[in-house]
């Protein structure tokens, strides 16, 4: 008999979801029902889910998340799901993906102008031609993952000397790694975060969502809210999400004004640090942009040692005209 179907995060046994996205190959947390309830508190987000069953046992996920900024017309217009790390089947078996996708994708069809998936590990040219015929295009995007296993001494000899010089200056100028404890500490957190967003016109999510995040994951060591504090003042942020081996980089900012004592590079050696102290094995930078485009993003990831690879994502338009109205309103807005 064929796997059922199943739509709703109170229709799936949360235990069994968890259990089976833990013990997958790829499992990650954005397809957890952790996850899900982060994402059903926070302000313009809508999550969806769709399971694969058979008797007692789950056989797939695929969960998403509407997001769109501002209110009304605007909303509409930006409106898009994001999957991220999702489908997840049981040993990658065709049949249950076709199904799971196409479930999911004639789920939301209504409530977006397109899905994206961004796939976290690469993608085989099976799965690809699967979502070929549910009319999903394939889009080549890279990451950056730096295996932890290695000692510090050979991390630290594995990063580009400028960001070796940068990081011993961060120390010699006295800044310290800590932790945010309180929901002061993650309130100046979003402010630096909302600055470093303004600058670069891409919207930032609501409080709410790192409000979430906080007081869901954090407290089940699933997310790190960590901070560079110069005198202390916090100067910098870094939310990464933990799960099983990997700690996957999620935002991270800090302020301008503070620059020349190099934060960034300060944080980001010291998450590595953290994640190896904590026995994971990788840390995932979570994107460095499409092949062949420069993007000074991806050169400042590089240069901590790690390696690239080609994840990709997958994009279906259900709207066509929403969605040219919304690629000409990126051009002025930048509003997706």
């Amino acid at each position: 008999m064929a796997d059922k179907i199943v739509y709703g995060v109170d229709n799936i046994d949360n235990t069994l979801w968890a259990d089976f996205i833990t013990n997958h190959p790829q499992g990650n947390l954005f397809q957890m029902p952790q996850m899900y309830r982060v994402f059903e508190s926070t302000y313009n987000y809508k999550p969806f889910v769709v399971a694969s069953v058979d008797d007692d046992d789950v056989t797939g996920i695929m969960q998403g998340v509407r997001i769109c900024n501002g209110r009304g017309a605007f909303c509409k217009l930006s409106a898009r799901v994001i999957v991220w790390g999702g489908p997840l089947v049981k040993n990658n078996d065709s049949v249950i993906t076709t199904r799971i996708v196409k479930a999911f994708s004639d789920l939301i069809r209504k409530e977006c102008v397109y899905a994206e998936i961004r796939n976290l590990y690469p993608v085989d040219e099976e799965i690809k031609k699967i979502f070929n015929e549910l009319s999903f295009g394939y889009y080549p995007h890279l990451n950056i993952v730096v295996e932890l296993r290695d000692s510090e001494d050979v991390l630290l000899k594995k990063l580009a000397s400028a960001k070796r010089r940068n990081v011993k200056k961060a120390i010699s100028k006295g800044l310290e790694f800590a932790e945010i404890k309180d929901g002061k500490g993650l309130s100046l957190a979003y402010n630096i975060l909302k600055e470093v967003y303004k600058k670069t016109e891409i919207p930032l999510s609501h409080f709410s969502l790192f409000n979430a995040m906080f007081n869901t994951l954090v407290p089940i060591n699933l997310c790190k809210f960590y901070t560079a504090n110069y005198e202390g003042e916090i100067v910098g942020i870094m939310v990464a999400l933990r799960f099983n081996d990997r700690l996957y980089e999620w935002y991270v900012g800090s302020k301008r004004e503070f620059y020349a004592l190099r934060p960034n590079e300060f944080l980001v050696w010291n998450t590595m640090l953290a994640a190896k102290g904590e026995n994971l094995h990788f840390f995932d930078f979570g994107g460095a942009g499409k092949p062949g485009k420069e993007y000074g993003v991806r050169d400042f990831k590089k240069g901590f040692g790690g390696s690239t690879i080609e994840t990709g994502r997958f994009r279906k338009v259900y709207k066509k005209i929403l969605w040219l109205l919304g690629n000409a309103a990126i051009r002025v807005m930048k509003i997706f």
